[in-house]
C-alpha cells in the first residue's frame, strides 16, 4: 500500500502559502467591500473555487466573485464588475468567458475578479458562473477534512494521467466533478473502484432524468441545478483513460500515478513509415477555449476532406501556443491514379442508374461486374496530400477567426528537416501511464 498523506504533502499548500492566500484574499475582499459601500452598490464579494473549499493544490488561483443583486441589468453588472476589478487589480487585464471579468497577479499568484448574479438552488441563471458560489457552499457542507484529502488525491491522480481540467483543451474532469465524485462514493479508493469496474455511461445518481436527455459518457446531476450535467465537458477518450488507469492503479498501486506529467516540449519527426503533414496557422488574439474549439474544428474538417478523397487516415493532433500546429498522419502521401467506385448490386433497380451515370464518363475501366455489383474504375482527382490539405483550407470554413488567417497557413513535411515541433512532442507522448 502507498501512503496518500505522504504523496499529498509536497503537493498541497504549506502554512506559509495558506497564510499568503488568506492575506491576499482579505485585502481584495475588504477593498471590494469598501468600493461597493462607497458607491452604494448592492453586491457581495465572496471567495469561491478550490481555495475557498480547501481542495486546492499548490499555487492554485484565487477566484473572488462579486455576487450582484438581480435588480441590476446584465450590462450594469458587467460594467460595474469590470470597473471594480480594475480598481483592486490596477495591472489586471480583461478576459471573457460568458461575460467579461478582470484577471491579474499578486505576488505571482493568478487572481480572477468575476461578477455574477445571486441565484438560489435550481433557479434560472443568466450565465453559468452564477452557480459557482452555490457550488462552493455545497462542497463546504459535504466534505470533511479526510474527504478533502481524498479530493486532493483524486486531482493529483487525474493531473498525472492527463484528464484533469474541463477546459476545451483538456475536455476532462473539473475540480467540482472531483469533489462530487468523492462526495458520492466516499473516498479516493472508492472512486477508482467505481471507474475500474464501470461499463458504459457513468450516471450519478442513476435515477436522474438527465440520463434520457444526454448521451455524454459521464452524467453527474449538479446538486445545485438538477437540469445541468456537471460532467458535460468530459470526452469519451478521457473517460476511457480514467477507467483503464484506475484498473492499473488498483492492480499495482504506485507513487508514479501521482507524478507530475511530462512537460510538453518540441520534438523532431520520428520516421514511422507513414506520411505526416503539419499545418501551421497564426494564432488570433483570443482566449484558449475559443482557439482550441476552432483548431479542433479545423482538424476535423481537414481529416474529413482527405478521407473523402481516399487517403487512409491514421491519426491527428493539435497544439495551441504562440501559434496553432495541426498534425495529420496518413498511410501514404500519394493516392493511386485510379479510384474504384463500387456501385449497387446488379439485382437492384439502382444498377441501371449507376450504369447510365458512368457510361459516357471517361473511365479507366468499366462499368463492369464484380461479383454481384456494378463497378467502375475512374481516374483519381487530387492525388497528393499537400494538394488535398490546400484544397480543404481554401474550400471550407474552419471557424470565423481562423478563416481570417488561413491564407497564411503553411503545410510542412516534417520528415524533410530536423526541426522540432510542439505538436510532435504532444503526438508522440500519448501513452497510458503504467
Amino acid at each position: 500500500m502507498i501512503d496518500i498523506r505522504e504523496i499529498l504533502l509536497p503537493n498541497i499548500p504549506d502554512d506559509k502559502e495558506r497564510e499568503e492566500i488568506s492575506k491576499i484574499t482579505e485585502i481584495l475582499i475588504s477593498g471590494i467591500r469598501r468600493i461597493l459601500s462607497r458607491d452604494g452598490i448592492e453586491a457581495t464579494p465572496v471567495l469561491v473555487g478550490s481555495t475557498a473549499k480547501h481542495t486546492n493544490l499548490k499555487n492554485a488561483d484565487i477566484d473572488i466573485f462579486m455576487v450582484f443583486d438581480r435588480k441590476y441589468t446584465e450590462r450594469q453588472m458587467e460594467s460595474i464588475g469590470l470597473r471594480i476589478g480594475h480598481e483592486v487589480l490596477p495591472d489586471g487585464t480583461e478576459r471573457y468567458a460568458e461575460h467579461p471579468y478582470v484577471s491579474g497577479h499578486i505576488n505571482g499568484r493568478k487572481i480572477d475578479i468575476v461578477p455574477c448574479f445571486k441565484i438560489e438552488k435550481n433557479t434560472k441563471i443568466i450565465s453559468s458562473v452564477d452557480r459557482t458560489p452555490l457550488h462552493t457552499e455545497y462542497v463546504l457542507t459535504h466534505l470533511d477534512e479526510k474527504r478533502r484529502n481524498d479530493v486532493l488525491a483524486l486531482k493529483l491522480f487525474m493531473k498525472s494521467i492527463g484528464v484533469y481540467g474541463s477546459e476545451i483543451r483538456v475536455q476532462g474532469f473539473s475540480g467540482y466533478v472531483c469533489e462530487l465524485l468523492v462526495i458520492n462514493f466516499g473516498s479516493f479508493q472508492k472512486v477508482l473502484e467505481k471507474f475500474s469496474s464501470q461499463k458504459g455511461q457513468l450516471i450519478i445518481p442513476e435515477t436522474t432524468a438527465l440520463a434520457a436527455k444526454y448521451s455524454s459518457p459521464v452524467i453527474i446531476e449538479d446538486p445545485t441545478d438538477s437540469s445541468r450535467n456537471a460532467a458535460a465537458a468530459i470526452s469519451m477518450e478521457n473517460y476511457s483513460i480514467m477507467k483503464i488507469e484506475s484498473r492499473l492503479f488498483l492492480h499495482s498501486p504506485s507513487q508514479s500515478f501521482f507524478m507530475k506529467p511530462d512537460q510538453e516540449k518540441p520534438l523532431p519527426y520520428v520516421e514511422r513509415g507513414t506520411c505526416a503533414r503539419i499545418i501551421i496557422l497564426p494564432r488570433p488574439d483570443l482566449v484558449d477555449d475559443v482557439i482550441y474549439s476552432q483548431a479542433q474544428r479545423a482538424k476535423k474538417i481537414l481529416v474529413e476532406h482527405i478521407v473523402n478523397l481516399g487517403f487512409h487516415y491514421i491519426d491527428s493532433d493539435i497544439y495551441v501556443g504562440d501559434r496553432i500546429e495541426i498534425i495529420i498522419e496518413t498511410e501514404a502521401a500519394q493516392l493511386p491514379a485510379v479510384k474504384k467506385h463500387i456501385g449497387p448490386p446488379v439485382d437492384t433497380p439502382n444498377s441501371m442508374a449507376f450504369i447510365m451515370k458512368w457510361k459516357d464518363v471517361k473511365s479507366i475501366r468499366g462499368p463492369y461486374v464484380c461479383d454481384d455489383r456494378i463497378c467502375v474504375d475512374a481516374p483519381s482527382g487530387i492525388r497528393d496530400i499537400d494538394t488535398a490539405i490546400s484544397s480543404a483550407l481554401s474550400s471550407a470554413s474552419i471557424g470565423k477567426n481562423l478563416d481570417r488567417v488561413k491564407g497564411e497557413a503553411r503545410i510542412i513535411d516534417p520528415s524533410g528537416s530536423n526541426a522540432s515541433y510542439m505538436v510532435l512532442g504532444k503526438f508522440y507522448s500519448r501513452r497510458i501511464r503504467l
